[in-house]
Parts: structure tokens; sequence; C-alpha cells
């Protein structure tokens, strides 16, 4: 039962920390969010496929105990990885030039459809010489 538990536990703090990644891809990539989740998607596949090929030698070379507590000590050191982004993400976003071309679009997109609801702002409030606004023919 006790094993069985902690499999539940592993899952769930799996799960929270994986859709805490996908929210920021989403957030810092924005319209290129698919892109960055495939490629999150494809890297954790990839080391999902390759780590089992590497455990072998690992607990033959280390021992069950060495082992273990390696991957243990490295679980835990990623662990602050969520908490780096919380404090480093904004200047690392600051200085990324991807992230800044996106800056750039976002800012020409929002233009783009100011302009266009400003010229239908304005062809609304155009009338022809020969229309009344606002009164009908009785």
């Amino acid at each position: 039962m006790v094993p069985t538990a902690a499999g539940v536990l592993f899952g769930m703090g799996y799960l929270c920390l994986f859709m805490a990644l996908l929210n920021y891809l989403v957030d810092a990539y924005e319209v290129f969010a698919a892109s960055a989740m495939a490629a999150a998607s494809l890297s954790r596949s990839s080391f999902g496929a390759v780590l089992p090929f590497a455990t072998r030698p690992m607990y033959r070379a280390l021992g069950v105990a060495w082992a273990t507590s390696l991957l243990g000590f490295l679980a835990v050191a990623l662990c602050v990885v969520p908490f780096a982004f919380l404090k480093w993400g904004g200047r690392m976003r600051e200085r990324s030039k991807f992230c800044q071309y996106l800056r750039m679009k976002k800012k020409e997109e929002e233009e783009a459809l100011r302009k266009e609801r400003v010229g239908e702002k304005e062809a609304e409030v155009r009338v022809k010489p020969d229309e009344v606004k606002g009164k009908e023919d009785v």
C-alpha cells in the first residue's frame, strides 16, 4: 500500500510541475506556444527513452543505494528550476532576442488592430449628404 501511495504523490507532483511548465511556455512564447510545447515534449520523451538504457550500467557501477540516491539528488537539484524561472525569468526574457521579437510583433499586431477599429468607427460616423443618421422615413 505504501509504495502505491508514494507513486500517487509522485504522479501528482509531476503533473503539477508539468502543467506549470506548459503554462510558462504558453505565456512566454504566445503565438509560438505550440512549437515550444512540442519541443518540451520531445526533450522529455527523449530523456524518458534514453534513461532506461543508462540505468543498468549506472546501477552496476554505483550499486543500488548510490545509483538511486544519485537520481534522487538530481531530482532535488532540479526542484530549484521553477523558482529560478520565477526570480530570473523576466530578465532572461528581456535578454532573449526571440522574446524581444515576439514583443515587437505583439505591439505591431495591437497597433494594426487599433487602427482597424478606429477605421471601423470612422466609417460608422460618416454620413452621406442625402442621408440623415438616426432618422427613418415614415
